[in-house]
Order: structure tokens, then sequence, then C-alpha cells
């Protein structure tokens, strides 16, 4: 399965100025172009740059929602078994690399918007007089 998503896989971790906010290249048009070069030149198939950047796109996008559940599953009280272990072909590679980089936004747990909720209501209550 990996294929030709593999090897761009490969390509595409050695470029961090594509992927990483932190590399001091990452805000260089210039060197991030070269980068997106480097891979073209190098991918076993021809493929023009704006394909290479819809496919970056599509992967990243399967990536964050499959990492989200994973840190979704990881909630506290949850149990080894329980953690959500995506079959991706795509997810392991990715995450070698990505984990460090991407952090999935928390979302609040049902719990804080039940307090929240019960304290807006003593609000409006304590208002009320």
């Amino acid at each position: 399965v990996l294929g030709v998503f593999g090897g761009f896989l490969e390509l595409y971790e050695k470029e961090p100025s594509i992927w990483n906010p932190s590399d001091p290249g990452h805000k260089n048009r210039n060197q991030v172009q070269d980068s997106w070069k480097n891979i073209q030149d190098h991918l076993s198939v021809q493929l023009p740059i704006a394909d290479l950047k819809k496919k970056k796109d599509s992967l990243m996008s399967t990536y964050r929602k499959l990492a989200s559940r994973v840190r979704a599953s990881k909630k506290t009280g949850s149990g080894t078994e329980e953690v959500f272990k995506p079959d991706w072909f795509a997810f392991e590679k990715m995450a070698t690399f990505l984990h460090g980089v991407f952090q999935p936004r928390i979302t609040i747990s049902s719990e804080v918007n039940i307090i929240y909720l019960a304290i807006y209501k003593i609000r409006i209550i304590h208002s009320a007089f």
C-alpha cells in the first residue's frame, strides 16, 4: 500500500521547512518551494507540485482526524486497551515526525461544560434577586 505514498512520506519528512513551523526555513517561500521541488525531483512518479501539495493536504487531514481520536481515547480513566489504535497505512510513519509538531486542540470535556452551565445558572438565579 505504501508504494508512491511511502516514498512521498519519506521525502516529505526530510523537508521540515514544509511541515515544521519551528524550522528556520518554514516562513521562507523560496526555501519551501525548493523543498517541494526536491520532493518532486526524487519521487519515482513525476507529479506537478500542485498535486503533491493536494496529496499532502489529504494525508494531513486524515492524520489530524486520527491523531485527535487517539488523543480523545486517552482521556482520564481509559485503560491501555481502550486507546484507539489507527490502522491507516500512513499514521505511524507520519506520527514519527509530526507527533511533536502537531498537537490536536484540547476539547473541553462534557464534565467541564456541565460545570460551566451550572455556574451560569447560579449567576442567573442570583441576578434575579
